[in-house]
């Protein structure tokens, strides 16, 4: 599983109208599978993203992230290896190395 940090660089101004092209790009990353969850940081300091565990899904789907395109945010992707869950979030660990 991969988590994805964005922090965002550009001022409210900057940011306001990329904001619908970057929801956009969140729903088709979820609707193709490869995100799992998301949401603002409180207080607002960016998103965080959660991704399923395919590196270069992951990496092609935030080379395409509008805000960072743009030099509005800088993306961080770090790889977690999910040991343990709650019972029905099993499925976080498909495909990951024991």
């Amino acid at each position: 599983m991969f988590v994805i940090l964005l922090t965002p660089n550009g001022s409210p101004e900057e940011l306001q109208p990329v904001r619908d092209a970057h929801y956009a790009w969140a729903a088709k990353g979820f609707e193709d599978g490869i995100l799992l969850a998301g949401g603002r940081l409180v207080p607002a300091a960016g998103g965080l993203l959660l991704a399923r565990n395919d590196r270069a899904a992951v990496e092609e789907l935030i080379a395409n992230e509008p805000f960072a395109q743009r030099g509005l945010s800088v993306i961080k992707l770090t790889e977690v290896n999910v040991m343990t869950t709650a019972p029905r979030l099993e499925g976080l660990k498909e495909g990951q190395e024991a």
